[in-house]
């Protein structure tokens, strides 16, 4: 025996109308349900707000970090004062880093600090020590002194 399928009709005007209706009904929200959303949503911002600006003060701690450490592991430029006999110069001298050479920088020639001794040694061949020159230290003054040297020569 075959089962006869149910016969359908298509909806007329009036009732897909009362349909569209129902559903708008359900969909509407009540006044009491929109200001509730709206306090999630606000309450959504200000915790976003308050997770953010931890992240950028922690950066920004970091960073300052950064440079205060390189400060004080790197060596920093020495603005210097010389004399040998009656020649008094100024020189900024870089100690340098583990295999840097330290530097003077007007100078070509290769200086030997013996800082703790107030005396540096300038030589033209480091590994011929008749051609170094034995010069005084006078005074040594910090980096913003050396930066203002460099700057204004």
């Amino acid at each position: 025996m075959a089962i006869n399928p149910k016969k359908q009709s298509l909806l007329n005007k009036s009732d897909f109308q009362k349909q569209q209706a129902d559903k708008n009904k359900k969909r509407r929200l009540s006044a009491q349900q929109i200001k509730r959303q709206q306090q999630l949503e606000q309450q959504h911002r200000l915790q976003q707000q308050q997770v953010d600006p931890p992240k950028k003060g922690l950066t920004k701690l970091i960073i300052i970090g950064v440079f205060a450490l390189t400060a004080i592991l790197f060596p920093k430029p020495q603005l210097i004062t010389y004399k040998k006999l009656s020649m008094v110069t100024q020189s900024v001298y870089w100690p340098g880093l583990p295999g840097v050479k330290p530097i003077l920088f007007d100078s070509i020639l290769q200086p030997i600090p013996a800082l703790d001794r107030n005396t540096l040694y300038l030589c033209q061949d480091v590994s011929k020590p008749d051609t170094c020159q034995k010069y005084s230290i006078i005074e040594t003054q910090g980096f913003i002194a050396a930066l203002k040297h460099l700057i204004i020569n």
